[in-house]
């Protein structure tokens, strides 16, 4: 079995959880590769998918989404997994505890996701929180990140994505093991 972990990264943060990703499902016995979303030109050869975006202004990058879009067919007979990456996370955020649980109520699934999830049927789609930097956001960005105390930084859970990763090794080797 081979795991392709595709990603569409701006600055990095979204790369770096892919290639974590790949990584613990090496190390728990499913080989996996982590490509950027752009070169990956072809589906073939691989038996799941988990495919990640870093979101900005709402939504999936243009790359993630129409990465997802493209390939829908495809991605609909096997499994896979989606990930998100922005200031909130399901268990981490640049944000205090009281702020992110607010935002967390308010978060919606982006589009990229909602506009594929029937046909696909992903079989988990987990928000992580990222590296926030000054530079990655204009000016009416960095003010709103401080009015609701946010911080900059890095905010990525990596217990919390590691935890994801092996409870998709596991799904995968228990059906492994009930195909074979």
């Amino acid at each position: 079995m081979v795991v392709l972990v595709a990603h569409a990264s701006e600055h990095g943060s979204t790369r770096e959880i892919a290639e974590r990703i790949a990584a613990r499902l090496g190390e728990q016995g499913v080989a996996a590769q982590a490509h950027p979303v752009a070169d990956v030109p072809v589906l073939t050869g691989y038996d799941a998918f988990v495919i990640g975006s870093a979101i900005h202004g709402g939504d999936w990058l243009p790359a993630g989404g129409a990465f997802l879009s493209s390939n829908r067919a495809t991605l609909a007979r096997h499994p896979v997994w989606l990930f998100s990456v922005s200031t909130i996370g399901e268990q981490s955020s640049a944000f205090p505890p009281r702020v992110a649980r607010w935002m967390r109520n308010m978060m919606k699934v982006p589009r990229a996701v909602t506009a594929v999830e029937d046909e696909v049927g992903p079989q988990d789609h987990h928000a992580f929180a990222g590296v926030i930097l000054p530079g990655h956001w204009g000016f009416s960005g960095r003010v709103f990140l401080r009015a609701f105390g946010g911080r900059f930084g890095d905010h990525r859970n990596w217990q919390e994505i590691d935890a994801w990763a092996m409870s998709i090794a596991g799904k995968l080797r228990s059906s492994q093991l009930g195909s074979g």
